[in-house]
């Protein structure tokens, strides 16, 4: 939809400066009180860090110069991305004591950013932005003969800290040095002048190997060399090491008077991303050096190295062309390695995927696979006085018969795998032994890493019976596991979908038994008030018995303690917002409140909130979620409709509850909810599932399902007695623009006095 203010009727008020106009008194009691804060938990689950924002970025920060580059955005005079919002205020919380520690912002500071906690210590590092220039400090707090301490990193010198690609800086596993992406030392102060006249015209080369390939439309693509020089000159790094026991820059000898920043890094690099190995010894480093108009960075021609910390030494890993041959199927992806990180539970080895059949579906697959997983060990000459470094052979770890989509590990080897066919929205997850285990651990799967065992196969589309996905945390040198309570079974968190909505839940899984799999519900949300024990069923409650305790909230497991039993969870409901408690798993009656976040919208506390369900004219169940204004009487309003179109193969996992109509009624400049405070019906979410059974296609019938989903939502509104259908709008972004303009004949103008406002649905809003 498009909002038009109404046109000027005089001449001369053209030459008239015009002053940005106050909202409504309404919409600054919602949207400029404070929101609330971010949250950040230590890596040792002791002390939980709120970091307040401001509620909306300011004219200032919005109209800041930007940079469009290679799919980016972003500040060229602070190297952030654009529109980044700054922390007004960081406050310290212990979990279990309930003591609060204020941290005082550092002086001159205009705001911080980029948190990022010691792996081991009561310890965080954090960037603070100086007050009217575009430079951001280092600064650490640690928590010292019981408080807080922050104290500036020194270590930085005259270098400059580059955020456009995010954080720029991590700890290593152990956490003894402090890798930090940095502006490279004597580089030019200002950027690339644009050229006064046409240097010639626009060249692209086609490579020797290159295939045909369709192309798909992006953002902000490098359109010439002028955008190749300035992408270089502001996404070029050094990488600096910080010693975190003296918080000193590592004494590395180079020749051009700069210190601390990696041999391998001199001159500068265009670091795209960084992983430590969990030995804390090697740097697995994604090196741009192909640029190209036709993709963004993340498919720019790479270099994949292994980076030694201890020495100058590197060895390349994999280099890597342009990724722009990849075919428009969805079941499609690059033809090259990809997906390169290190294993976790080993000291510093390499997996990564390949796909066998070419990366296209339309070619056969090998041997029953698309995808192989396959490990490289780095390994070290000790015997040579430079410590020259290879890489061993790569050996298979695990073949899937469809798309890889996940890996991640348990802390005893044991592996689970994702893979995904689009084609019938199909998902598999299997579990298979590390190779370098010697047994089974139970787990009834061969030790050799060449088989595996499926745990689930079901399409993603149905919400009503997704088991959930493994629950990890951080475990040893830093490296995130899947946890395990014994060696046969492990956690699972889940949405918990069903038809009174969502009901979040943490189960075990058993898998000891080579021929059954079991599952175990140890905590879930509570039920709704007004669900029906028939409407419930036994097997998905705790312990197996249906809840006689109902309320009508909503609740997430956030994380599950290192003992196995407290857990942090989070509870909200229609007019109470989201806080957060400290239970136990074996005793719920042991809860305290971490939290006490107040309403921050009172305004909207007379908002009535509804699941709705209807049908649309095909028999595809549909629901919605509407918002009646405070004090609604009965009388037809005008209705706002809120949607985005998506697509299914079953029309039944169509029909299917999403979300929960417990959850906290706010708003948020990209909601319509504040709308209903101002005396509208609100349809949000309104259900316009796009459905393609069998062998047909969504699109196939994309404008006649979008039509009798959209005429059902407003004649459902309009039987509930609440929606004047002469008076409707309707909005919706990317492919709603269709939507908008299929439905013209039903959202009609709209104009109300008391709101001033004209609503129109047009396809190019």
């Amino acid at each position: 939809s498009c909002i038009l203010s109404h046109p000027l009727t005089a001449s001369n008020n053209l030459e008239k400066h015009i002053m940005y106009r106050e909202p409504s008194p309404l919409l600054k009691r919602l949207f400029l009180p404070p929101k609330p804060p971010s949250l950040t938990l230590s890596p040792n689950y002791t002390w939980l860090l709120l970091c307040q924002e401001p509620p909306l970025p300011s004219i200032q920060e919005i109209s800041q110069p930007e940079e469009k580059l290679a799919g980016l955005r972003f500040h060229p005079s602070t190297l952030t991305p654009s529109r980044l919002q700054l922390g007004e205020s960081l406050t310290l919380k212990h979990l279990t004591t309930g003591i609060e520690a204020k941290v005082d912002l550092p002086p001159g500071s205009e705001g911080v950013r980029y948190v990022c906690f010691h792996p081991e210590r009561d310890l965080f590092v954090f960037s603070s932005k100086l007050k009217g220039k575009p430079f951001f400090e280092l600064y650490k707090c640690e928590f010292v003969s019981g408080h807080w301490e922050t104290d500036k990193i020194t270590a930085l010198q005259n270098h400059r800290m580059n955020f456009i690609q995010g954080c720029p800086y991590q700890f290593t596993p152990d956490g003894s040095k402090l890798l930090i992406k940095v502006v490279p030392h004597n580089w030019p102060e200002n950027p690339p002048s644009p050229p006064e006249v046409s240097t010639g015209p626009v060249i692209q080369f086609v490579g020797k190997d290159a295939k045909k390939a369709p192309g798909r439309t992006y953002q902000d693509l490098l359109k010439n060399s002028f955008d190749e020089e300035k992408l270089r000159y502001f996404m070029t790094t050094e990488l600096l090491c910080v010693d975190v026991d003296k918080w000193t820059a590592s004494a590395f000898k180079r020749t051009d008077g700069g210190k601390g920043t990696f041999p391998q890094s001199v001159g500068g690099k265009l670091i795209q991303k960084l992983q430590c190995s969990p030995s804390g010894r090697f740097l697995l480093v994604h090196l741009t050096t192909q640029l190209s108009y036709s993709v963004p960075l993340q498919r720019f021609g790479k270099d994949i190295q292994i980076w030694d910390l201890d020495s100058e030494q590197f060895v390349e890993v994999a280099s890597l062309p342009v990724d722009d041959e990849i075919p428009l199927s969805h079941d499609a992806c690059s033809r090259h390695p990809r997906a390169f990180h290190f294993h976790p539970c080993e000291d510093h080895t390499i997996i990564f995927v390949e796909a066998v059949d070419g990366g296209d579906p339309g070619n056969a697959a090998v041997d029953g696979e698309r995808d192989v997983l396959y490990t490289q060990h780095v390994l070290i000459d000790d015997e040579n006085e430079n410590n020259t470094l290879n890489l061993g052979g790569k050996m298979k770890l695990v073949g899937l018969e469809w798309r890889f989509s996940d890996l991640e590990f348990c802390e005893s080897g044991l592996g689970v795998v994702d893979s995904y066919r689009w084609k019938d929205r199909m998902e598999r997850k299997w579990i298979f032994q590390h190779p370098n285990t010697s047994e089974n651990g139970g787990s009834g799967i061969d030790a050799s890493g060449s088989s595996k065992r499926l745990l689930w196969e079901r399409t993603w589309e149905d919400r009503y019976t997704d088991p959930g996905e493994p629950l990890t945390r951080r475990g040893k040198r830093g490296q995130y596991f899947i946890v395990q309570p014994t060696p046969t079974s492990m956690y699972l968190k889940g949405a918990g979908a069903s038809g009174c909505g969502d009901r979040p839940f943490l189960d075990i899984l058993e898998f000891g038994s080579s021929n059954s799999i079991e599952t175990r519900r140890l905590w879930r949300c509570a039920a709704p008030v007004e669900v029906k024990d028939e409407e419930l069923d036994p097997t998905k409650e705790v312990g197996g018995v249906l809840p006689t305790e109902r309320k009508d909230i909503y609740e997430t497991l956030v994380v599950l303690m290192p003992d196995n039993d407290s857990v942090l969870i989070s509870r909200e409901s229609k007019t109470s917002p989201r806080n957060y408690y400290l239970t136990k798993l074996s005793d719920a009656g042991s809860e305290a409140q971490v939290t006490q976040f107040e309403h921050p919208q009172p305004d909207l506390l007379g908002i009535t909130k509804e699941l709705v369900r209807y049908q649309r004219e095909d028999g595809v169940e549909l629901t919605a979620n509407m918002y009646l204004p405070p004090g609604y009487y009965g009388k037809p309003r005008p209705t706002l409709f809120w949607a985005y179109p998506r697509e299914f193969k079953d029309s039944k996992a169509a029909g299917q509850v999403k979300s929960s109509k417990h959850k906290f009624v706010s708003a948020s400049w990209a909601s319509p909810v504040h709308w209903a405070a101002r005396g509208w019906v609100i349809m949000d979410d309104f259900a316009l599932p796009v459905v393609g059974e069998g062998d047909a296609h969504p699109n196939d019938t994309f404008i006649e399902q979008i039509v009798m989903g959209a005429t059902a939502a407003v004649d459902y509104a309009k039987s509930r007695g609440v929606c004047d259908p002469n008076r409707c709008a309707g909005e919706s972004t990317q492919i709603g623009f269709i939507m908008s303009d299929t439905n013209i004949s039903r959202f009609h103008y709209v104009s109300v006095p008391s709101i001033q406002l004209e609503v129109i649905p047009t396809a190019r809003s």
